[in-house]
């Protein structure tokens, strides 16, 4: 039988080894016990598939939380931001999508099950993907404090009039609740971001097809340069920093995620929410996302 002292000991190298401190496991237990895990379906985090600035055409049903959020000006409606499915009827995405518009614009539909913006339903390889759906708004949960200062705290949750039909193409993204998937990220960790934002750096020319592409994290010091006195917190994260790799315009509110193994296998994890970059995309300048484990709670709170 291993000793007492040697079990602690164990465990606390295997913290240390992911990162964890012992506040980052506290937190997890405690937030582990959160009624609205009750709401979270266990079948999350999966890609169907096989198999952005510098991005790749997705694979059909690769990312099946993606959801696109619709904005109607004058009888039309144009997808400017996107947004993470985390249960049937909750997507995340960012509080500056959400806000009013100064330009006539209203935030109305809410779509998911969307791959190639040409055509409905899907096909790839003769494997169709059900049609799109859209749907409308029941509420909006902008974070309090966006804003306050400014270009922090740039988080909001949308609850949809109804549920979503869950399938293979239309599934939500797993939140972080371990304390290995709420530790801090390091300095070189691949995460993945996508949407169908703008795909030339200096056009406005848009995605049709799903885009991905990898980005790392970055020291956070190089996040504090955007000027207007911006220094980035631990309420977000600073990543990409890589020639012609990026998110971009449209692409705002979108996830970004990182793959955790897990009993079940490899899942997908929200860990940040598109927030704002360098006014010309893809050019060797960091982008900043607001950290979902350090608003995991108040997401939590909102799941109502």
């Amino acid at each position: 039988m291993f000793s007492i002292q040697w079990r602690f000991m164990l465990a606390f190298t295997i913290l240390l080894h992911y990162g964890v401190t012992d506040d980052k496991a506290l937190i997890a237990e405690e937030l582990s016990k959160h009624p609205a895990w009750a709401k979270l379906t266990a079948d999350c985090g999966e890609s169907a598939a096989d198999r952005i600035i510098g991005g790749v055409n997705a694979g059909l049903g690769q990312f099946p939380w993606i959801a696109r959020l619709g904005y109607v000006e004058d009888d039309e409606i144009d997808w400017m931001c996107g947004g993470a499915l985390v249960t049937d009827r909750h997507v995340v995405t960012a509080a500056h999508c959400v806000q009013k518009s100064d330009y006539g614009y209203v935030l109305t539909t809410i779509r998911v099950g969307e791959h190639d913006t040409r055509t409905n339903p899907d096909c790839e390889l003769k494997v169709c993907a059900p049609a799109v759906q859209d749907r409308a708004i029941k509420n909006i949960s902008s974070h309090p404090l966006f804003n306050k200062p400014a270009f922090h705290n740039d988080i909001a949750i949308i609850e949809l009039d109804k549920p979503v039909a869950l399938n293979d193409y239309v599934m939500p993204i797993c939140l972080p609740r371990t304390a290995e998937q709420l530790a801090n990220l390091l300095v070189g960790d691949q995460m993945t971001v996508a949407g169908w934002g703008k795909m030339n750096m200096t056009t406005d020319e848009r995605a049709s097809v799903l885009q991905v592409v990898g980005i790392p994290i970055v020291a956070p010091e190089l996040c504090d340069s955007f000027g207007r006195g911006f220094k980035l917190t631990e309420s977000e994260i600073c990543a990409g920093a890589e020639h012609n790799k990026d998110a971009c315009g449209g692409d705002s509110g979108g996830p970004l995620m990182k793959i955790f193994d897990t009993p079940e296998g490899p899942k997908s994890y929200l860990v940040g929410v598109v927030s704002f970059g360098p006014t010309i995309c893809g050019i060797k300048k960091p982008g900043v996302y607001a950290s979902v484990p350090h608003f995991l709670k108040w997401i939590l709170d909102n799941l109502v």
